[in-house]
């Protein structure tokens, strides 16, 4: 655990010397290699975040009026006005939180953009950002990429619990941003009350602010609820709050995001957004908003919740009959396993052996061997994918997945994106 001043936390994979030195040492993305591996064999891909199924047909409706009804320029700057205001009814309705949709919601080109352009906007040179780890892998690039200084707090299996003791020790007057995610990628856990309070007292005893990524907002599970980090109320004026249609409505193609925060944050992040994107999508941006006011009126949050449940549960059965120890999510639709011994070998010999693809998970830590044996797997997708899986996973004798059709009898997609989709 500690700030990390070179950025270089991953090998250099033939990435060219013409690329900026502090990002060199990101290399390619694990995502793209264990997709490729995948392919070569034919294993089941439950490595990346995507589903394998479309997004709802009121959604697709919605962007097929929107096309037609001439949203063919762009859209303002600040985002689409139905969807600015959707997203303000949403944080009202769903959470108490009042906001503006006209000074305090930014829509941006997925909540990765979202993410990037605070940074940007909050960052001088050398500021220090506290980073939770293990991390999605956009944040640390995000912040390198922003000038800043990644400072790590290690989190362990099973539990990922915050060290508040050592939060306190990392969040010092050098430190410009907290960034945290819950629900969690890659963890599945999310924040406790005590958690977000004590990140709160240490934002503002030391005039850090928190940018806190909730794109998994609505995939939690077993009647716990999610607690947006600007509802505390030693959070509210300090929080920049992102979120995105990838996870909810199933569109990690849309790329819609955006960004929610207190007036002078959000003229941050704008000034910002105005020059890397200016705006999404202007027709799904007017689709996303229509989509999102229906949402919670017709119960689809409750069966999105439903179907992870039952896919997560599919998946968490399976893994349970594997050499593997297993952490149950409390959100998200990942679910961190444990292996014994090295993480990347074992994804590896799952690919080849089994013909299933997995994350070796000390990727998503500054060191990874403070991450070695620990290995995510993803449940976004269709229970006859996962099902499939499992067979594999569970069988007894190991399997050569070159000699399988690669489970494309069943209809399984061969998937050939990467992860940087929020």
């Amino acid at each position: 655990m500690g700030c990390d001043r070179t950025g270089r936390w991953g090998r250099i994979d033939g990435v060219s010397d013409v690329l900026r030195g502090s990002l060199r040492g990101f290399g390619t993305s694990i995502f793209s290699t264990i997709t490729q591996q995948a392919v070569q064999v034919g294993a089941i891909n439950l490595a990346q975040g995507f589903p394998d199924f479309d997004p709802p047909d009121e959604l697709v409706r919605a962007a097929t009026e929107a096309l037609h009804a001439g949203l063919h320029q762009y859209a303002p700057s600040a985002g689409d006005p139905v969807l600015r205001q959707a997203v303000a009814d949403h944080q009202r309705e769903r959470y108490g939180l009042v906001c503006d949709p006209d000074t305090e919601v930014t829509v941006t080109a997925g909540a990765t953009e979202a993410i990037a352009a605070t940074l940007q906007a909050l960052l001088e040179p050398g500021d220090e950002v506290v980073l939770v780890e293990p991390f999605y892998d956009l944040y640390p690039f995000a912040v390198v990429a922003a000038g800043g200084v990644p400072c790590y707090l290690t989190t362990s299996f099973p539990d990922f619990r915050l060290d508040l003791d050592r939060l306190a020790e990392l969040v010092t007057d050098r430190t410009r941003v907290i960034v945290v995610n819950t629900p969690t990628n890659p963890t599945g856990r999310l924040l406790g009350p005590e958690e977000i309070r004590a990140l709160g007292e240490l934002a503002e005893r030391h005039d850090t602010y928190l940018l806190s990524d909730e794109t998994y907002e609505h995939v939690v599970f077993d009647g716990l609820a999610h607690r947006p980090v600007a509802a505390d109320p030693a959070c509210a004026d300090r929080t920049v709050t992102v979120s995105s249609v990838s996870k909810t409505f199933s569109a990690t193609g849309w790329r819609i995001g955006w960004a929610v925060a207190p007036p002078a944050l959000s003229a941050a992040v704008r000034s910002v957004h105005q020059f890397v994107t200016f705006t999404a999508s202007a027709p799904l941006q007017r689709a996303a908003g229509v989509m999102l006011a229906a949402a919670g009126r017709s119960g689809y949050y409750d069966q999105l919740v439903a179907d992870y449940t039952e896919r997560r549960d599919v998946l968490l059965k399976d893994l349970q009959a594997t050499d593997l120890e297993v952490s149950r999510p409390e959100g998200t639709y990942f679910a961190m396993t444990r292996c014994d011994g090295d993480d990347v070998a074992y994804v590896q010999e799952l690919i080849a052996a089994k013909g299933v693809a997995a994350i070796p998970a000390s990727v998503f830590f500054s060191d990874p061997a403070r991450g070695r044996g620990l290995v995510r797997f993803a449940f976004c997708k269709r229970v006859e994918t996962l099902r499939a899986a499992g067979e594999r996973l569970v069988s007894a004798r190991a399997r050569s997945a070159s000699g399988s059709d690669g489970g494309r009898s069943a209809g399984l997609p061969v998937e050939l994106s990467t992860e940087w989709t929020r």
